[in-house]
Protein backbone atom coordinates (compact mmCIF):
# COMPACT_ATOMS: atom_id res chain seq x y z
CA UNK A 1 0.00 0.00 0.00
CA UNK A 2 1.81 3.62 -0.75
CA UNK A 3 2.45 5.58 1.97
CA UNK A 4 0.00 8.33 0.44
CA UNK A 5 -3.18 5.91 0.46
CA UNK A 6 -1.75 5.27 4.32
CA UNK A 7 -1.93 8.56 5.49
CA UNK A 8 -5.15 9.46 3.23
CA UNK A 9 -7.08 6.65 4.87
CA UNK A 10 -5.52 7.56 8.38
CA UNK A 11 -7.16 10.71 7.97
CA UNK A 12 -10.24 10.20 6.55
CA UNK A 13 -10.93 7.27 9.25
CA UNK A 14 -10.34 9.86 11.84
CA UNK A 15 -12.04 12.39 10.52
CA UNK A 16 -15.42 9.83 10.31
CA UNK A 17 -14.74 8.98 14.19
CA UNK A 18 -14.65 12.50 15.62
CA UNK A 19 -17.63 13.30 13.31
CA UNK A 20 -19.66 10.55 14.08
CA UNK A 21 -18.25 10.75 17.80
CA UNK A 22 -19.34 14.88 17.73
CA UNK A 23 -22.93 13.77 15.78
CA UNK A 24 -23.60 11.31 19.13
CA UNK A 25 -23.04 13.91 21.82
CA UNK A 26 -25.09 16.92 19.87
CA UNK A 27 -27.85 13.98 19.43
CA UNK A 28 -27.71 12.99 22.98
CA UNK A 29 -27.43 16.73 23.72
CA UNK A 30 -30.65 17.18 21.62
CA UNK A 31 -32.80 14.29 22.98
CA UNK A 32 -32.04 15.69 26.55
CA UNK A 33 -32.96 19.35 25.78
CA UNK A 34 -29.84 20.91 25.99
CA UNK A 35 -28.54 23.29 24.05
CA UNK A 36 -26.04 22.07 20.83
CA UNK A 37 -22.37 21.85 22.01
CA UNK A 38 -20.49 22.67 18.69
CA UNK A 39 -23.04 22.47 15.87
CA UNK A 40 -25.98 24.53 15.75
CA UNK A 41 -28.41 22.78 14.39
CA UNK A 42 -31.11 24.31 14.30
CA UNK A 43 -29.68 27.28 12.75
CA UNK A 44 -28.09 25.12 9.86
CA UNK A 45 -31.71 23.06 9.74
CA UNK A 46 -33.35 26.53 8.62
CA UNK A 47 -30.55 27.38 6.58
CA UNK A 48 -30.32 24.18 4.21
CA UNK A 49 -34.13 24.12 4.38
CA UNK A 50 -34.11 27.60 2.47
CA UNK A 51 -31.48 25.67 -0.11
CA UNK A 52 -32.07 24.20 -3.60
CA UNK A 53 -29.80 22.80 -6.43
CA UNK A 54 -29.81 25.98 -8.08
CA UNK A 55 -28.19 27.58 -5.55
CA UNK A 56 -24.54 28.03 -5.94
CA UNK A 57 -23.19 27.41 -2.73
CA UNK A 58 -24.90 23.72 -3.01
CA UNK A 59 -23.70 23.26 -6.66
CA UNK A 60 -20.23 24.38 -4.77
CA UNK A 61 -20.14 21.57 -2.18
CA UNK A 62 -21.35 18.69 -4.62
CA UNK A 63 -18.66 19.52 -7.29
CA UNK A 64 -15.89 19.30 -4.58
CA UNK A 65 -17.42 16.30 -3.29
CA UNK A 66 -17.31 14.64 -6.80
CA UNK A 67 -13.56 15.87 -7.21
CA UNK A 68 -12.79 14.72 -3.84
CA UNK A 69 -13.93 11.27 -4.44
CA UNK A 70 -12.48 11.00 -7.85
CA UNK A 71 -9.27 12.01 -6.43
CA UNK A 72 -9.56 9.45 -3.39
CA UNK A 73 -10.39 6.23 -6.27
CA UNK A 74 -7.62 7.44 -8.35
CA UNK A 75 -5.32 7.09 -5.52
CA UNK A 76 -6.41 4.40 -4.58
CA UNK A 77 -6.47 2.34 -7.72
CA UNK A 78 -3.02 3.44 -8.86
CA UNK A 79 -1.02 0.79 -8.77
CA UNK A 80 2.70 1.06 -6.59
CA UNK A 81 5.73 -0.04 -7.07
CA UNK A 82 5.73 -4.17 -6.58
CA UNK A 83 7.21 -6.16 -3.27
CA UNK A 84 9.30 -8.41 -5.37
CA UNK A 85 9.55 -8.57 -8.68
CA UNK A 86 9.56 -11.94 -11.39
CA UNK A 87 13.14 -13.85 -12.64
CA UNK A 88 13.02 -16.53 -15.47
CA UNK A 89 13.13 -19.94 -14.06
CA UNK A 90 14.56 -22.72 -15.51
CA UNK A 91 11.74 -24.86 -15.37
CA UNK A 92 8.48 -25.01 -16.51
CA UNK A 93 5.82 -24.36 -13.66
CA UNK A 94 8.61 -22.95 -10.74
CA UNK A 95 8.33 -18.95 -10.23
CA UNK A 96 11.48 -17.29 -9.12
CA UNK A 97 10.82 -13.79 -7.35
CA UNK A 98 13.35 -11.53 -5.86
CA UNK A 99 12.49 -8.45 -3.66
CA UNK A 100 12.12 -5.13 -5.07
CA UNK A 101 14.52 -4.11 -2.42
CA UNK A 102 16.90 -6.91 -2.86
CA UNK A 103 17.00 -5.75 -6.16
CA UNK A 104 17.83 -2.40 -5.28
CA UNK A 105 20.40 -3.44 -3.24
CA UNK A 106 22.26 -4.94 -5.79
CA UNK A 107 22.07 -2.72 -8.33
CA UNK A 108 22.76 -0.49 -6.12
CA UNK A 109 26.25 -2.41 -5.22
CA UNK A 110 27.34 -2.86 -8.72
CA UNK A 111 26.79 1.04 -9.52
CA UNK A 112 28.98 1.93 -6.84
CA UNK A 113 31.54 -0.36 -7.92
CA UNK A 114 32.28 2.15 -11.28
CA UNK A 115 35.42 4.05 -10.59
CA UNK A 116 34.41 7.72 -9.42
CA UNK A 117 30.97 7.00 -7.54
CA UNK A 118 30.14 8.00 -4.12
CA UNK A 119 26.94 6.48 -3.61
CA UNK A 120 24.17 5.24 -5.79
CA UNK A 121 20.40 5.55 -4.75
CA UNK A 122 18.10 3.00 -6.89
CA UNK A 123 14.23 2.72 -7.27
CA UNK A 124 12.92 -0.31 -8.77
CA UNK A 125 9.67 -0.31 -10.15
CA UNK A 126 7.85 -2.89 -12.62
CA UNK A 127 9.45 -1.98 -15.69
CA UNK A 128 12.54 0.41 -15.00
CA UNK A 129 14.90 1.03 -12.43
CA UNK A 130 16.13 4.43 -11.78
CA UNK A 131 20.03 4.47 -10.91
CA UNK A 132 21.23 7.88 -9.24
CA UNK A 133 25.13 7.60 -9.01
CA UNK A 134 26.70 10.16 -6.70
CA UNK A 135 30.06 11.03 -7.91
CA UNK A 136 32.84 14.12 -6.54
CA UNK A 137 34.47 14.02 -9.72
CA UNK A 138 34.06 17.64 -11.36
CA UNK A 139 34.27 16.31 -14.50
CA UNK A 140 32.64 13.12 -15.03
CA UNK A 141 33.17 12.20 -18.18
CA UNK A 142 31.82 8.67 -19.26
CA UNK A 143 31.07 8.12 -15.87
CA UNK A 144 26.83 7.52 -17.31
CA UNK A 145 27.84 5.08 -19.43
CA UNK A 146 29.79 3.28 -16.99
CA UNK A 147 27.45 2.77 -14.75
CA UNK A 148 24.90 2.11 -16.93
CA UNK A 149 27.10 -0.54 -18.32
CA UNK A 150 27.78 -1.90 -14.59
CA UNK A 151 23.93 -1.70 -14.20
CA UNK A 152 22.61 -3.48 -17.09
CA UNK A 153 25.33 -6.20 -16.65
CA UNK A 154 23.99 -6.98 -13.51
CA UNK A 155 20.20 -6.67 -14.48
CA UNK A 156 21.61 -9.34 -17.00
CA UNK A 157 22.89 -11.65 -14.40
CA UNK A 158 19.26 -11.64 -12.95
CA UNK A 159 17.75 -12.13 -16.26
CA UNK A 160 16.00 -9.44 -16.09
CA UNK A 161 17.52 -7.44 -19.38
CA UNK A 162 14.41 -8.08 -21.01
CA UNK A 163 11.70 -7.29 -18.94
CA UNK A 164 13.62 -4.08 -16.87
CA UNK A 165 14.66 -0.81 -18.45
CA UNK A 166 17.74 1.30 -16.69
CA UNK A 167 17.93 5.02 -16.30
CA UNK A 168 21.27 6.53 -15.10
CA UNK A 169 21.69 9.67 -13.65
CA UNK A 170 24.88 11.18 -12.28
CA UNK A 171 25.03 14.13 -9.92
CA UNK A 172 27.98 15.67 -8.64
CA UNK A 173 27.98 16.85 -4.59
CA UNK A 174 31.11 18.03 -3.09
CA UNK A 175 33.19 18.10 -6.30
CA UNK A 176 36.62 18.86 -6.21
Amino acid sequence: MHVLNRILATLLALALLLGGLLAVVEIVLALLGRPPWLVPHPAWSSWLSEQTFATGVVRAVLIASVVLGLLLLVAALRRGRPGSLALPSGSEGVRVTASRRGIERTVSRAAQRADGVRSARVRAGRRKVRVTAVTGLREPGDLRQRVAGAVDERLGELGLTGTVRSKVTVSRKGAR
